[in-house]
């Protein structure tokens, strides 16, 4: 029944265009949504972050603004590719490029329905009209129009430089796909011969690189080895001669404080290697294995033995490699080895260790734009505010350019060619901007031939695309790459970018890079930072434990309505654990809230149709009882405070804000105390206040709660109050134009007062109508309104009040039975 109930809801959003951004209107609330990466199931995650920016979409509409909020799928790149390789149990080498991409279509296609399903299911009020994917024909142009554009103002370039390679998915890597994971390994120390006689003792973790080592390092200020600087070792096994060089970023203290330096181990050989015009040689292959070199007398004193000791380990997997060669060196010089635990650099999604190789790569300028990024980041406003130390931690650790390309099959192509003629090989070419989108692989430039180009066969990194979303939406990158140059004006920069703090190196800083790169303009004005969703037990949620909590079963058992309040408890930037408790708390509410509107309704119905506003009841007086105008101004302050968390984007606090208010002072205060009042018949004005103060209370009170619980409060505004529209169009959030300040005063009388009373019968086991003689109220009030008295006697069934006037500001009550 429920789902019947909300699938028809759903179908009358989406039949009334409620969520539907007005393209020719004003006042715009533009917001960056982030596309979920098609490469697995949505998880409890998502549903925790995407109900966070669901608040505040439904709040800025609610408040009248014209709300741009798309949906896209990010289903393009090495995690798509991966999902379709683990589903379809293939691997992508085994086919071309083309029949993988078709193959990669038709699960994405499969895949991004099931998205669209849970995200509809949970309510979420995306413009569906405005939806994209990152593989769309409109997304490549866009992609190829931000890459012409950045190639123009000189800030890519083509290099032949080391790079970050995974072996496993058999692409380049940024930096920002990087993790550094602990590994259990060895120290292994070894004598290096000194040309001219002596040993010096490196140490290394990697000895399997020895016939890559191009040069010795030791610290200038090392009192050990000052008098080996700039003489020769000569390594063994391969006798190769390389020179002994000081230079500060050597740890005195770590193993012997001699280290060699290969190409490449770590990004400590290529800064050496650039520093100091070093040789270059390369034994690894993009296998991750021993590669298949020669040694001469180029690069040995002795080739054939260096070339027979080399065999031993040519074809070798690197830890293969690491095991035997430590083997060989012990029968030939003194080896000690000490297990460690180090931090070693690893991709982020395969989890094998990264291997540093040359090859040529399109890169984006960073570094020079570091000084730059962390003066944007400080424009930028953090939600919450120590959000913003990650992104500055992340700039001042970037290292390298950031690659953009990468040797996978399903992506963005660069629209780039290699001409072949004499006299300009290698010379881009680019194509014209009305030819985009375009595979260089099908077409060839205008003016060449298929045999005097070569075509870019490498993909964009799926960053390089999702980091253009603002402009993905407003259609249109800068200067002439423009699609829509009007909506551009429109939609950019966004208001809002949501996102987790997992992705702020990635996407944050791509997306902040891009922008200035192309305009010279911040994205977005604001960015949320959500959380992780961790499990019950607050460790992070992975299959390997077994801990994944699937949304669809936790929906079955409580509700859409019940999961969103449990998402909207979180507080923002914190991680928060799954709590079923929190769910139930949901449920309750719910029931609660459908209970009172029955209860308002019930009282409502007996009068003609309500057709005036609060204002116009409260200014002809038609509402003038103390406890009615009481309930109003403490409305009037959550309202007041509701609104200004949800402009700070602390939908927590509002929510809690909201709830307590509904809660106390409406369920268990104000429709106690005016219950005697609304069934009476024979007080017709008391009863008229008090049935106007429900209608325009629970009314305000239903808008209020709607961006957090969607569904019952628009099934209560529907089906139970029987009202017009929607409860989520825009311009219904509740704006008082008066104030009630002075009946405010109240709130410290009529709660306690209650909680009082309550108290006493409960102490004394008596039923909450048994009679009470006496009520004293002891304040330095002596006087109260006959009606506020009248509705007082009537919730504690006293018989009578008596004020006793106490110079003190506390109040005490005392309850005679």
């Amino acid at each position: 029944m429920q789902i019947d109930i909300k699938k028809r809801l759903q179908k009358f959003w989406e039949e009334n265009e409620i969520y539907k951004w007005d393209e020719k209107g004003s006042n715009n609330f533009v917001i960056d949504t982030p596309p979920p990466t098609v490469s697995g199931t949505l998880h409890m995650g998502h549903i925790f972050s995407y109900t966070h920016t669901d608040i505040i979409a439904r709040y800025q509409r609610m408040c009248g603004k014209n709300v741009f909020y798309p949906i896209g799928f990010d289903d393009n790149g090495l995690p798509t590719e991966r999902l379709v390789e683990k589903q379809r149990k293939i691997k992508a080498n085994q086919f071309s490029r083309e029949e993988f991409r078709q193959i990669c279509r038709e699960v994405i296609k499969t895949e991004e329905v099931k998205f669209m399903d849970l995200m509809q299911t949970m309510g979420y009020s995306f413009d569906w009209s405005q939806s994209y994917t990152t593989i769309s024909p409109h997304v490549m142009k866009l992609s190829q129009m931000s890459f012409l554009d950045l190639y123009k103002k000189g800030q890519v370039y083509r290099k032949n430089q080391p790079i970050f390679w995974d072996p496993v998915d058999q692409t380049v890597l940024a930096q920002s796909e990087l993790d550094d994971n602990d590994k259990d390994s060895f120290m292994h120390e070894m004598p290096f011969a000194i040309d001219g006689g002596g040993d010096i003792y490196i140490a290394t973790t990697r000895p399997e690189l020895l016939g890559a080592c191009v040069a010795v390092f030791v610290h200038p200020d090392d009192h050990r080895y000052k008098s080996f600087v700039g003489k020769y070792a000569i390594t063994p096994l391969f006798e190769t001669k390389v020179k002994i060089i000081a230079d500060e970023n050597v740890l005195p203290e770590k193993g012997t404080g001699v280290v060699m330096c290969c190409t490449f181990g770590d990004t400590t050989d290529v800064l050496w290697w650039k520093k100091y015009n070093l040789a270059t040689r390369i034994i690894l292959d993009r296998r991750g294995r021993m590669d298949d070199i020669e040694f001469d007398a180029s690069s040995s004193q002795n080739p054939q033995r260096a070339n027979a000791y080399y065999g031993q380990i040519k074809g070798l997997k690197v830890v293969e490699a690491r095991e035997k060669i430590i083997e060989i060196l012990k029968e030939v010089v003194e080896v000690k080895s000490v297990s460690i635990t180090h931090t070693v650099k690893c991709a982020e999604r395969s989890k094998a260790p990264i291997e540093l190789l040359m090859m040529p790569q399109w890169f984006i300028k960073t570094i020079e734009h570091k000084d730059k990024m962390l003066e944007l980041s400080k424009k930028l406003q953090w939600r919450p505010a120590f959000m913003q130390n990650r992104l500055e931690n992340w700039i001042n650790a970037v290292s390298a350019d950031w690659c953009i390309s990468r040797q996978r099959f399903f992506g963005v192509p660069f629209p780039v060619w290699y001409s072949k003629r004499d006299g300009e090989e290698g010379k881009v070419i680019l194509p014209d901007i009305k030819d985009l989108p375009l595979d260089p692989m099908e077409v060839f430039p205008k003016g060449y031939s298929a045999d005097e180009v070569i075509a870019e066969v490498d993909i964009m990194d799926t960053w390089a695309t999702s980091c253009i979303c603002p402009q993905i939406n407003s259609h249109g990158i800068a200067d002439e790459y423009m699609i829509d140059e009007r909506r551009h004006k429109n939609l950019f920069p966004a208001d809002l970018r949501p996102q987790g703090h997992d992705i702020i190196r990635t996407w944050a800083f791509g997306t902040i890079l891009k922008s200035y790169l192309h305009e010279e303009k911040l994205p977005w004005g604001n960015i949320m930072i959500s959380g992780w969703c961790l499990a019950e037990d607050k460790t992070k949620m992975s299959k390997s434990k077994g801990n994944i909590i699937d949304p669809l079963n936790i929906i079955k058992q409580h509700d859409v309505d019940a999961v969103r309040y449990w998402a909207a408890s979180g507080s923002l930037g914190y991680d928060t654990s799954y709590n079923q408790e929190v769910c139930l708390q949901g449920k309750k509410l719910i029931t609660k809230m459908k209970n009172a509107a029955k209860f308002c309704m019930l009282h409502i119905a007996k009068h003609n149709t309500i057709t005036s506003t609060l204002e116009e009841d409260l200014e002809s007086k038609r509402i003038w009882a103390t406890s009615d105008l009481w309930l109003i101004a403490e409305l009037n302050e959550v309202v007041q405070k509701a609104s200004n968390f949800l402009n700070e984007y602390d939908y927590a606090r509002a929510k809690d804000v909201i709830e307590k208010f509904f809660w106390s002072e409406f369920c268990d205060t104000y429709l106690e105390v005016i219950k005697r009042r609304v069934y009476n018949e024979e007080d017709k004005s008391g009863q008229l206040s008090a049935v106007l103060t429900l209608h325009h209370a629970f009314r305000n009170l239903l808008a209020l709660f709607a961006p957090f619980i969607p569904y019952v409060t628009e099934e209560i505004y529907l089906d139970i109050l029987g009202l017009k529209g929607s409860v989520h169009q825009k311009d219904v959030w509740p704006k008082f134009k008066f104030s009630l300040q002075e009946y405010l005063e109240y709130t410290d009388l009529i709660l306690p007062l209650l909680e009082e009373v309550r108290k006493a019968k409960t102490q004394r086991q008596l039923a909450m109508n048994a009679p009470v003689k006496l009520l004293q109220i002891r304040s330095r009030k002596n006087k109260l309104p006959q009606d506020l008295i009248h509705d007082l006697l009537n919730v504690t069934t006293s018989e009578r009040i008596e004020l006793v006037n106490s110079p003190e500001k506390l109040i005490e009550f005392n309850v005679i039975f």
